[in-house]
């Protein structure tokens, strides 16, 4: 199931150490993912695909999410299984998402 919501900006989106029942889908605005109360990451990009890891993992959230800027997100949540069949569009854009960010991570490493 998805829904669309809204935050403003400093809105806390989810927090570090959170159960993950979702994963959002920038749709505009400006999004950071804080650990410790650093900014790790910030994505502005629509399409942009945040809080995924924990979701799949289904594993507690390893940062907060944090509205930077008044933003729309695309929520996405249910079964993981039930999103593969019922939004093959989104499971292509996480599973490209997923593979670009081990690539940038293992090329940072090198």
């Amino acid at each position: 199931m998805s829904s669309m919501k809204n935050f403003k900006k400093d809105d806390l989106i989810v927090k570090e150490g959170e159960k993950a029942k979702n994963f959002f889908i920038l749709v505009e605005g400006k999004v950071g993912i804080f650990r410790n109360n650093e900014k790790i990451a910030e994505f502005s990009k629509s399409g942009d695909i945040v809080g995924e890891m924990s979701f799949i993992l289904n594993k507690p959230r390893t940062g907060t999410l944090k509205a930077l800027s008044d933003c729309s997100l695309l929520t996405v949540e249910g079964d993981l299984d039930d999103i593969i069949h019922q939004y093959p569009d989104i499971s292509k854009k996480l599973i490209k998402t997923l593979a670009e960010r081990l690539n940038n991570t293992t090329i940072h490493r090198s």
